[in-house]
This record gives structure tokens, C-alpha cells and sequence, in this order.
């Protein structure tokens, strides 16, 4: 065998040139991959939920859900009452009342 070093051809080199720019490419969108990924996950702003008070010594008699909506069926000393409640911010959207 000979210890003569054997010199790339001018296609070998810019076949080399090209693999090397596809895998640094390609690290390249990995890479962004992950850090949007990552930003999309944790963009979620903190919920400003309204704390809803209920009447005193009122019971919830019945929960039900639509679409973004929560209602609240509840029995208090001063009658029925319905909460609608929106669940994308926790505001009370409207409050019905049974007249006595």
C-alpha cells in the first residue's frame, strides 16, 4: 500500500460543501423548531379570573356548561338565582334572579 495521500476532486469538494451546508441547515430548523415550541407552550398569559362570591348560604344546585359559558343554578334565602359565568376569563357574563 502507498502512503500517498489521496487529494479530493473538485466534485468530492463541493459535494462535501453541500453536505455540510444541508447539515448545518438542518441543525438550524431543529434547533428553531424547539425554541418555538417552547415559546408557543409558555406564551400563555396568567389568567385574570374574577373571584365569584356566592350568596350567603346559598347552595349550588346545578352546574351546567355550553361553549365558553358556565351556569350556576343556585338556592339561597333570598330565592334562585342563575350565574352565567365565562370561562375564558372567569367574568360573571350575567346574573338572573327570581323576583320574590
Amino acid at each position: 500500500m502507498s502512503d500517498i495521500p489521496v487529494q479530493p476532486k473538485t466534485n468530492h469538494r463541493a459535494l462535501v460543501a453541500v453536505v455540510i451546508g444541508l447539515g448545518a441547515l438542518f441543525v438550524i430548523a431543529v434547533v428553531a423548531t424547539v425554541v418555538g415550541v417552547t415559546l408557543k407552550l409558555g406564551s400563555h398569559a396568567p389568567s385574570r379570573a374574577e373571584a365569584l362570591t356566592l350568596p350567603r348560604d346559598a347552595r349550588i344546585v346545578a352546574i351546567e356548561s355550553q361553549q365558553g359559558r358556565l351556569i350556576l343554578h343556585l338556592r339561597g334565602p333570598a330565592g334562585d338565582e342563575i350565574d352565567i359565568v365565562d370561562t375564558a376569563d372567569g367574568h360573571l357574563v350575567a346574573r338572573i334572579r327570581a323576583g320574590n
